[in-house]
């Protein structure tokens, strides 16, 4: 399957579920809520009057909260549907945001001189080619503009409980192409209750990857923390705790 075929399946499968996937409401935002956590704003730091790219927006909640921060937001994505809840919250808010349907491995000339680009948990597993992805984003850099990854550790993404204190290996750590997903707790949460019409292909990329797709661009890694969320492992009990379920990588140009 060519990268054409991908993205045009991939495009079908999220337009499919976006009638049921509109993440945070109007009121959150409006009571003060936000879409990043406190270690994801400590590693992106002061928006204020900063350009921001964020990446596989889908309904654009992190986007929203960079703009409420006074931020100059573009985000993309390739489901028009998302778009359009995105923009939607985005008026009711208030709020300036420069959504766009684009394919972030064919962004055009103009998107470019950020301060920071953003991309959040479930995003680049929809990245088909880790170098040239990275590459091309270390050019839409500002110089000292920083690219901020957040994301579901790849081991997470390989194993699967099948009871307390008890894994099974259910992915490829080495191979990143998947159709699907074996473990439903790995599918997107909506998929859990309503089936797309086509099977996306999805990509595992192990944390060696990634840096050295990210060295490789030029850029500097100022940090590499992971993290455990229990409730990602649920019914492994305690243990849980003491594997990574997450991660966060900064780098600067």
């Amino acid at each position: 399957m060519d990268s054409a075929e991908v993205v045009a399946r991939n495009r079908q499968y999220w337009e499919a579920l976006a009638p049921r996937r509109l993440g945070e409401s109007v009121e959150f935002f409006r009571a003060g809520g936000s879409a990043l956590n406190e270690d994801e704003w400590a590693a992106v730091g002061d928006v204020r009057g900063r350009r921001v790219l964020q990446l596989a927006c889908s309904v654009g909640d992190e986007a929203l909260g960079f703009a409420q921060r006074g931020a100059d937001v573009v985000a993309v994505d390739l489901a028009p549907s998302h778009l359009a809840t995105g923009r939607a919250k985005a008026e009711a808010l208030e709020l300036s945001v420069d959504f766009r349907e684009q394919d972030m491995m064919a962004l055009p000339p103009d998107l470019t001189g950020f301060d920071l680009i953003f991309i959040s948990w479930g995003g680049i597993c929809w990245v088909p080619d880790l170098n040239k992805w990275a590459a091309d984003l270390a050019e839409r850099l500002t110089p000292g503009g920083v690219l901020v990854i957040s994301e579901h550790h790849p081991l997470w993404e390989v194993l699967t409980v099948t009871g307390e204190h008890a894994l099974t290996v259910s992915g490829d750590y080495f191979t990143a192409a998947r159709d699907g997903c074996v473990d439903p707790a790995k599918a997107p949460q909506i998929t859990r209750e309503f089936a797309a019409p086509v099977q996306s292909r999805s990509y595992v990329w192990g944390l060696g990857a990634l840096v050295s797709a990210v060295l490789s661009a030029g850029l500097t890694i100022r940090s590499l923390q992971e993290f455990p969320e229990t409730d990602m492992y649920a019914g492994l009990g305690d243990q849980a705790a003491h594997i990574p379920a997450t991660y966060l990588l900064t780098a600067s140009r």
